[in-house]
Order: C-alpha cells, then structure tokens, then sequence
C-alpha cells in the first residue's frame, strides 16, 4: 500500500514540563529550511512509500502537563484531527509522570503512537514494562538523544500510523474477500508492526565496540545490553556468507574521505532465522579528520528481497543464453545506482558487442551462430564474480553489471580477462571459429547523471573501441582510459621488473636524536624504469595494491631487505633491526606471509626479531575489524610492529592496549604541530607519556637536527627519529658508510625478547 506523504499525517504532541524542551523540538522538526534528511527515503524502504517533496513537514502541539496533553488529545479527537505520535517526557512535576500520563492518553486513543523521552536515572525497563508492557505503539528514547533520532521516529511512527488506519480500513472493505486476499492484508499488517529503524554507534578506534544501540533491536529477539557487552557483536548478528561485504563497506567507512557506505546483509534474530537488512554508515570525524564514532541505521528490507526474489523467478532471462535479459539488466542497474547513491560500492557497466559475428552467421549457418552465442555467454560468465551481473542484450550483444568497484584498474583487468577468454579457439559443429570483442565500459562517479546515462556511456565507448580497431576495450572518458592504460601497462612492467635488476632498495636510518647512534635502516623501494627513470614508491606500490601485484612486490622487498642485513652482519656493521612498510593486501595473505617471513630470515640466517614491519592505523583497523591474526602471530615469532603515521587517524588511543606493538611513528606534520602551538605539543606529551606507560617506543618521522639554532628542542623527549633530515634514503653503499662511521647500540635482552 503506498500513501502520499502529502496525505500522512504529521500531527505530533510534545508533552514536557521545560519550554525550552519545545523549542528545541521545533527546531528539529519545523526547521525555518527543511533540511535533506533522507528521511523520505528512509520511509520509502521501510514501508513501501513514494515521498513527493524531499523533506516532512509535522505539525506541532504543545503540552507542558500531563493533564494539560489529555485535554489537547480528546479535542482533538473530537475535531476528528488525531495526533499520529507523542513525545512524552518522563519526568513533568507536580504533575502525572511519564508512564501515568501515557496509560491515561492510551485510554482515550488507543492508537496513538509514543516516544517515551527517558533518562538513565529513570524508570527500569522492567518498571516500564510492568506499567506499559511494552509494544508496538512505544519506542523508548534515552537522553541524551540526537537530531537524527527524533527525525527518524518522528517520521517513522506518523507514517507507522497512518499507514495501520489504512490497512484497517482496507481490512474492513475486504472482509467478504476470498481468503488469499484477507492472508495477504494480515501480512501487510504485520510488516507494519514490526519495521523499526534501528540505530546504533560505534567507537572511533580500532577495536569499533558498539558504544549504543537503539530498544528496537529487541523486535529481533536481541537484548541490547548484552549485545553492548560482547566483544563479537558483529560476528553474533552477521550472517557468516555476508560477513566479506560487510568487512569492504566498513572499509570503505574507515577511509578518511569516505562520507559513508550502505551494505545490505542477513542479520541473525534471537530464534536463529534471518531478516535482510540495509545497514548505512556515517562516519563522523573532528576537524583534524580522525575518527571519533560510527554512527549506523539499520532498516529492514526483507520483504523487498522477497519479492524480488519472486521476481527472479519468473521468466526473466534470455532464452538461448540462460543470461538475464535487457530488463533484469536495467532493474539491477538502477538498483545499484541508488545504493552508490546511499553510500554503497561503486560498480561500472560493460557493454560487448562480437567482432564480425555476421559473417559466422551468414557463411555458417543461424545454429552455428547460436551454438558460439552460447558459448561465449559460458566464458563471459566464467570470467566475473557470482554477484556480477551478466546479460544479453540481443544479437550478438552482451553487458556485463560490475559490482564493488573501488578503482577503474580492477574493470581493466576483468575486460583484458574477458577479451583474451573469448580469443582462445571454439570448434562448434565440426567447425574452428575464431571470434573477438570490443568492449566499452563505463564507471560510476558522484557526477553520474542516473542509470540510463551509464549504459549509454558504455554504448559509446563500445564504439570508440571499435573505431579504435576492435579486440579491445575502451572507457567513455579519455583520460581514464589513458590513466588505466598507463597503470595496467606500469603493472605488466612491474612484472618484468621483479624478474629483471631494475628495482632498487634505499635506506633511511633511524637516528637516536640524544646519542646520534643508528637504532635500525628502514628500507624504501624504488625502481629504475627504462622508460620513466627513477620512480619512488609512491608512483608505483598502490598501484600495485589495487591490482595484486603488491604480493609479489613484497615479497621481493623482504627477499633483498634480508639479504643486505645478512652482507652488513658478515661486515660486522649490521643496524639492529630493518625496518619494512607492510601493506594490508599483504596481511591478508595470512600464512602465505608468514611463511615468506620464516624462509627468508632462515635463508639469510637471520631471526624474525631482525624485522620490524611498519602498518599505518587504517591498516591496523581493517585487521582489527575483519579478525586477521597475521600481526599477533608475527608478534609471537619476534617481529617487531610498529604503526606508521600514528595519530593522523583516530582521536583515542586506547586501542594500543590491546595491541602488542613496539613503536609508534609520529606523523611529520604531529611533530610539526608540536612545534607550532601549545595544544599540539600537549598532545605530543601526552602520546610520549602514554607510550612511555605501555613501553612502547618512539619514532618522529623527519625529525629536523637539534644542533640547528632556529628549530626550538621539543619539551617532550622522543627516544628515536627517522633521519630524514640528517640523511635521506641512501643507497646500501651509503648506508653502509653511515653504519660503519655512526656508532649502534647493543642490543639489549628486553630488545631481543622484541
């Protein structure tokens, strides 16, 4: 059933003994420019709503006693103008409290729906329950409560309301109707009563326990006390088929440019079944960008999973492929627009047209032509991931709907993939056939007009790829084509590079800034490209993140880390310990990587207390989050961890308790700020104190010299600094040098016990 926003009914009664209570409610929902909540939106995936205007409008009445809210609900009942929802505080002296007054308005209107405005110091849910039992008409709002909470209830329990006096009043036409229709209104019904919004917050640091969580989380058989109290909550509510997705959208929340992520997912109820549900996040950072909170909604969506999934079953796909059709193609698409519009994963559209298949057809035979349709449909499919989409058009036309994609090099690969699949040779009725594609792809941005605009996008670039000589794929814009060509070409040289002597290791000392001894050489990649000259690690590692190449990359990296720490052993110059960036594509690899880490330190007759790898705190979060154990298990071997950037990130530090690193490098602009401002050198003490507590050490990064006369001695000491001042990464010959002419210190029992 959808109704009109326009015909819902905002009534809404305020009842507080504070005026400035009312105002503050007025503000939030009767502000002077309606602001764009989303909340329309919201209603529309809750109950099956079209909203016409982009923000409600509710009308206000204002009761300061509970007697005094009595009297405005029976006039206006008899003005025949009800109140859809109430605000209630708790506590109104003299006068009835809370629960009093909401059992006497019940008597009267039965049907009113109640936030019941409470603090912590209030009632007991058992007292409520005992006065009230609890129910579909109460939602409880503790204080202190947010504007987007009373929004979110506000419109969810007017429309809640409106939409039970229509379902009653259908119910009440239909009652002669068959037995399928009645069954079908009860259901209705019942999703009415029981589509909360669930809303809940999340602490800004690694560990992400859930700091609240709204009453409403009981509809589902959950307590929510308990769920506050579990260090596994998300495990506990995730379906485990999901648990992947929810990892990448939390990921994509953890970038510090992310403004928030949408993901849909089976959540667990207390009697073990499962509902679908969209879940939102919103990160909320302070004006230095670390993150202070994840803030979620939670609504429930199964009934639309049901019914398309009902959908899916009916015949809906091309009947020679067995592929979905042009309309399962466009549904999916606009669906996937409107989740990247709510925050989810990007995705791109492929459009493929076969080269020449009119002469296969025309010389061959239609049934041969059929026959090779089939098959390309069987390799296309095979080369994309179960949740892709893939259709045929028509002809000889195919699409392919490209689901997470966070970088238009992975739609470069599954093309160039796609492209030589379909190269390889077909013999189909006793006949060799070749056959190629041209393919035009299109990716999704914020500047994406709607749906439609991106398949046509990818039409035309279908057609520039023919243009361009066919057998290949092309982008609708030029520079992303250029740009992905340029980064899938470093990528197929990078390769090569590995095999051949073109990469190269710097080393930038760690320099005790009190001693002047060398505490440990991190090591820095670059590579000598034939054609580029020297590129730093920046122009070519995250490329080689987003594509896979970086497992192989790393690997060399450890590979000749270990083997120059094995030539300065033998010259008797070796620095403590060698320092390595470690990336999160890495950490994933689990075993594979801490079996590189024992070979290769055996290889080099080296201890894995020889290393230290460094992570940056985003790296560290996605580990935490997603329960990869490689970190703590290299801590058991001996490696030593340290995070990278540390403080750019999250505004808490208490996470490090839980984590057994032993270094923290500050960031250079921390240190600069330091210098700077009282309050950034505040922050600096108390990160150095707190270190100090856990025993962790210290490293500044760019860390200028103390014997320069115009830079002021930081007030806190910092036990080591990364030289990037006293020397720049140099060479394993310069560096060398250094170790040779810069005294080290002895390795200590509480440093090999690292």
């Amino acid at each position: 059933m959808n109704q009109p926003a326009a015909q819902i009914n905002r009534r809404v009664l305020i009842v507080d003994d504070s005026p400035s209570i009312h105002g503050d409610f007025a503000k939030i929902l009767c502000p002077l420019v309606p602001a764009d909540d989303g909340l329309g939106e919201t209603e529309n995936l809750l109950f099956g709503t079209q909203s016409a205007t982009p923000s409600q409008h509710f009308e206000l009445d204002s009761a300061f006693q509970g007697r005094e809210a009595l009297e405005k609900l029976e006039a206006a009942l008899a003005e025949n103008r009800p109140y859809a929802m109430a605000f209630i505080d708790m506590r109104m002296p003299p006068g009835w409290d809370g629960l009093e007054t909401i059992e006497r308005l019940w008597q009267v209107d039965p049907k009113l729906q109640v936030a019941l405005c409470t603090a912590y110091s209030d009632y007991s849910w058992e007292d409520i329950d005992q006065r009230l039992a609890l129910n579909d008409r109460l939602l409880i709002l503790k204080k202190p409560f947010d504007a987007i909470e009373i929004r979110q209830m506000a419109s969810a329990l007017t429309v809640k309301w409106q939409m039970t006096e229509d379902a009653e009043l259908k119910m009440n036409q239909l009652e002669q109707a068959v037995q399928e229709r009645t069954r079908e209104l009860s259901d209705a019904n019942m999703i009415v009563q029981n589509s909360p919004t669930i809303l809940y917050r999340l602490r800004g640091d690694p560990s992400f326990a859930l700091m609240y969580i709204s009453h409403n989380i009981t509809r589902y058989g959950h307590v929510a006390a308990d769920l506050l109290r579990s260090p596994n909550w998300a495990q506990e509510l995730i379906h485990p088929d999901d648990q992947a997705s929810v990892d990448a959208a939390m990921a994509r929340v953890l970038d510090r440019h992310a403004s928030g992520a949408s993901i849909e997912f089976r959540l667990r109820t207390g009697q073990g079944t499962w509902r679908w549900v969209e879940n939102r996040y919103i990160p909320v950072r302070d004006d230095d960008g670390r993150l202070l909170e994840v803030e979620g909604i939670i609504l429930d969506i199964t009934e639309r999973r049901v019914a398309e999934e009902k959908l899916a079953l009916l015949a809906r796909s091309d009947g020679l492929t067995g592929l979905a059709n042009r309309a399962t193609l466009i549904e999916r698409l606009h669906q996937a627009f409107a989740a990247a519009r709510r925050g989810a994963a990007p995705f791109a559209v492929f459009y493929l047209d076969l080269d020449h298949f009119k002469r296969i057809n025309d010389t061959l035979g239609h049934p041969v032509g059929d026959l090779l349709l089939q098959e390309v449909a069987r390799r296309i499919k095979s080369g994309v991931r179960e949740s892709d989409v893939v259709a045929r058009l028509g002809g000889d036309e195919f699409a392919i709907l490209q689901l997470d994609v966070s970088d238009p090099t992975q739609s470069a690969a599954m093309a160039a993939n796609i492209r030589d699949t379909l190269l390889a040779p077909y013999n189909l009725a006793g006949n060799a056939l070749h056959i190629s594609v041209s393919i035009g792809i299109s990716s999704y941005s914020e500047l994406s007009l709607d749906a439609d605009s991106l398949l046509g996008q990818a039409d035309m670039a279908l057609y520039r790829a023919k243009e361009m000589g066919r057998n290949q794929y092309h982008f609708h814009s030029e520079d992303i084509s250029r740009e992905v060509a340029e980064r899938m070409t470093l990528v197929d040289e990078l390769t090569s590079a590995l095999q051949g002597n073109e990469l190269l290791l710097h080393y930038a000392p760690e320099i005790d800034l009190h001693s002047g001894r060398i505490l440990g050489m991190e090591a820095q990649i670059l590579w000598q490209h034939p054609r580029l000259g020297l590129l730093p690690a920046s122009a070519f590692v995250p490329i080689a993140e987003k594509t896979g190449a970086i497992i192989p990359l790393g690997r060399w990296v450890l590979n000749h880390a270990c083997h120059q720490m094995h030539l300065w052993r033998n010259d008797g110059v070796a620095p403590p310990v060698m320092a390595i960036k470690i990336s999160l594509a890495q950490l994933k690899s689990g075993p594979e990587l801490i079996y590189d880490v024992l070979r290769t330190t055996a290889r080099w007759e080296l201890a894995p207390w020889d290393l230290r790898f460094d992570v940056t705190e985003a790296t560290l979060a996605q580990t935490k989050w997603t329960h990869n154990d490689a970190l703590p298990r290299l801590r058991e071997l001996g490696v030593a961890i340290a995070i990278d950037d540390f403080g750019t990130e999250y505004s808490s530090f208490d996470y490090l308790k839980t984590y057994r690193v032993n270094h923290l490098k500050l960031a250079q602009s921390f240190i600069a700020s330091a210098s700077q401002d009282v309050a950034g050198a505040n922050a600096l003490r108390a990160i150095v104190n707190f270190a100090r507590d856990l025993d962790i050490g210290i490293i500044a990064e760019g860390q200028t010299p103390l014997n320069r006369p115009d830079v002021p001695r930081a007030e806190a000491p910092l036990p080591s600094a990364q030289g990037l001042y006293f020397s720049e990464a140099v060479n394993a010959e310069q560096a060398g040098r250094l170790l040779r002419d810069v005294p080290r210190p002895a390795p200590s029992p509480k440093e090999d016990e690292a």
